[in-house]
Parts: C-alpha cells; structure tokens; sequence
C-alpha cells in the first residue's frame, strides 16, 4: 500500500529509535488489539458472556487506558487529529456535560465513563493511527471473525446463537442479542465486503473479500431479516448507479447519490410497517407500534426540546415517561430498549442543541464523503459514503447510532475524522495503484 509520507503520518511514529523487526510486531500487536476492540464494541463479546459485569467492565477500561497510553505516545499526531474533530467533540462533550441536567443521574454517569470516553478515545486513536486503507482491513478481519463466531454458536450452541422464544423462534442472531442487532452488523459487513471485491486491485484481497461477502448474505438470511436484505440491495443500486452516472458530472453524482438516500430511507420504514399499512387502509390508522413509540417521543421531547433528557435516561425501568410509550405501544408494562430511530434518540439525549451540530456535522461529512466517491477507484475513497447512506437508513427503524455503545456511532466518529486527515487516494497520480 502506498502510504502518505506527510508531516501528519510522521507525527504518529513511535519515539525513540525502534528496529524494523520491532516496529512491525508493534504494528501487529496493535492491529489485533484494534480487531479485538471493535468486536467488543459491537457487543458480540457481551453476549458470549452474558454481560458479566466481572469480565466486562476490566474489557472496558483495559482497552480505554490501553487506547489512551497509545494516544499519549502519539500526543504531536494526537493533538493534529483533535483539531479535526472540531463538529464532532462538542457533541461528545454534551453527551458528558449531560450529567448536569440528566433525569437519570446514575445511568449516564456510569454511560460517560464506561462508553462515551472510551469510544470517543477510540476513534481518536484509530482515526489518526492508521490510514483509511488500514481501517478497512482491521474493521474486516473483526467483522469476518464475528460473522464466523455467529456461524459456530448459531449451530454448536443454539441457546445462544438463536432465538428460541416464540416470536422469532428459528432466527439467527448469533453472538449478538438480538436477531436485529445481528443483521445491522451483517449489513454493515457486506457493504464492506462489497466495496473491497468491487475496487481492490489486490487479487487476494478481492476473493478474500468475495467469499467473505457470500458468507454474510447467507448470516443476513438466516436472522430472517427482511428490512437487512432491503437495505443491502437498495445499496447496491445507488453504488453501482452513482458509479456508472459518475462522468456525467458531479451533480448527477449528487442527485443520485441524494435520491437513493431518501428512497432508502424511505424503503426501511415501509420494509418494518407494510403489513399494517394494508390493514390500516382497512382498519387501523395507526400503523404498527413503532409509530406509537415514535409519537410518545417526540411529544417528550417537546417536553424538554433544548438539552434533552442526558445521555442514557431516557429508556430506564424507573423512568414513567418511557413507561407511558411502553403502555401505549403495547398496553403493558413493556419498555421500549430505544426509539427505533436513532435520530429521535439523539433528540432525546441531547435535545435540539446536540441534535442541530450532529446534523450539521453529517451533513458535512456526507458532503466530502460523496466528493471522495465521485472518482473513487480506491476502495477507501467509496466506503465513508457507503457506510454513512448504511447509518442514516439502518436508524430510520432501528436505533444503531449513538444509543449506549453501537458499532456505527464508534465508526462515525473514525470516518468523520479519518475523511479530514487522510488525503483522497484517487486523486493522486496512478490511484489505481494504491493499497496494493
């Protein structure tokens, strides 16, 4: 891979004088401590171990305090990167500041210790160590390792690979506890799988990755998830189709690129609610339950539009406001885990204030991510695009952005940083070469 030799990457070396034979198992001991954070990130670990609290919290603060030693060494790099992030640390810095005017004090103190600073250190480090060639190989070997994981303990332990209740019985969800948070990461894995096979110009890594994009349509079908499989082809057409208009001009990129996104969001909110909508035409003007849920909250957050309710208290057992969407989404005492909108979360958690410079941010970012796809032969150049128009459609239904600790919210913050630091590949004179 041709790397940048700017003063930026420079600044990341180790001090000190380190033989090439030691730089490159400090590389590798790195490299599979990042692999190992991001499956801890996207909760597989959790459930292997049943979210036992003795081995899961050392995890937590075990990879913050490895993370911050890193970034400690790295402090010239460190500093440059912090600079870069000047839309996304003030949304950080209200999810802690939230503990001022939190419903929930205990909730999201224990949140900002055990996930806001510590995915927020990550993605610092992992931003600004390694290039965004490098991200995508370390995000595919964790994301491999989690896709086989879930083969072994959907087949050799059913009890934790499966679900076994009634209302999914048979689905796949293997090392994740749900069958939806299963097919999010599924999603996200073949979109990544998708985006190496389509413009690698490394022969192994293209089969590589071929094989491996197989195997998590399989993993997708088998958590039995229709809203996963629409999204992923929905995806494909708009890569394919921004790729085969990209010499029509940018605009056209744009329009595109714009148009699919809104079709796409709009395909995963009909995907969750077309059978209601056929007996609403009949019967029920309400929809499904989620729309219940979704009035509830934005009637709270009218409540307290500006700063929200903090971070993590919203969906707490002792909070009667949730109760009430609870009782009526479902007439019980059922309390819902989020809003199925990772959108409406963020209103909830930080208000209207947070909410507005997330938005901005995305938008921005959004912005550069299309520019770097517009002529992108490099894998790196199309996967933020890819991976944003992933996030703002998965949240349309789910809540996988900065709900606890989510996959997509760490990597967010990775590729809002890494598009302002890296430099575009394909810009640069034979980008066809790069990354082999």
């Amino acid at each position: 891979m041709t790397v940048d030799n700017s003063s930026f990457a420079r600044a990341h070396d180790l001090p000190g004088s380190v033989l090439p034979s030691q730089q490159t198992r400090l590389d590798l001991m790195e490299k599979g401590f990042c692999v190992f954070a991001w499956l801890f990130y996207s909760n597989g670990i959790a459930t292997i171990l049943d979210n036992e609290l003795t081995y899961m919290r050392p995890m937590r603060y075990g990879i913050f305090a490895v993370v911050l030693l890193l970034l400690l060494l790295r402090w010239k790099g460190t500093l440059k990167a912090i600079r870069k992030g000047w839309l996304l640390w003030p949304v950080v810095g209200l999810l802690v500041l939230s503990s001022g005017w939190t419903i929930s004090p205990a909730y999201t103190t224990e949140s900002v210790r055990g996930e806001v600073l510590p995915t927020a250190a990550f993605a610092l480090y992992f931003a600004s160590r390694f290039n965004m060639r490098e991200q995508m190989r370390i995000l595919a070997v964790a994301l491999g390792i989690a896709a086989v994981l879930s083969l072994f303990y959907a087949i050799a332990i059913p009890e934790i690979g499966r679900h076994l209740d009634p209302k999914f019985k048979g689905a796949w969800r293997g090392i994740y506890s749900q069958k939806n948070n299963f097919s999010t990461t599924m999603t996200m894995t073949m979109l990544l799988f998708f985006v190496l096979s389509l413009l690698s110009r490394n022969l192994l890594e293209k089969r590589i990755s071929q094989g491996a994009l197989v195997f998590s349509v399989a993993m997708l079908i088998l958590s039995t998830s229709k809203s996963g499989l629409i999204i992923f082809f929905v995806m494909l057409f708009v890569v394919i189709a921004a790729r085969l208009f990209r010499w029509r001009g940018r605009r056209s990129v744009l329009m595109i690129d714009l148009a699919g996104l809104c079709f796409l969001a709009a395909g995963t909110v009909l995907s969750q609610t077309w059978q209601d909508i056929v007996i609403a035409l009949g019967r029920d003007p309400t929809l499904s339950a989620r729309t219940y849920i979704w009035t509830g909250v934005i009637l709270n957050v009218a409540r307290r539009p500006l700063l929200g309710y903090g971070r993590a208290a919203f969906w707490v057992p002792d909070n009667p406001l949730a109760k009430d969407i609870g009782l009526l989404a479902s007439n019980s005492d059922y309390i819902p885990a989020h809003a199925h909108n990772g959108f409406l979360d963020v209103l909830l958690e930080i208000g209207i204030v947070g909410f507005g410079i997330f938005a901005i941010g995305l938008l921005l970012t959004y912005g550069i991510a299309i520019r770097r796809a517009y002529l992108a032969n490099a894998p790196e150049d199309l996967w933020p695009f890819t991976f944003l128009t992933l996030m703002v459609a998965s949240n349309m239904t789910e809540s996988v952005l900065m709900q606890r600790v989510t996959l997509y919210w760490v990597l967010y913050m990775v590729l809002f940083l890494s598009l302002r630091i890296w430099p575009a590949q394909s810009t640069r004179p034979n980008a066809e070469l790069a990354g082999d």
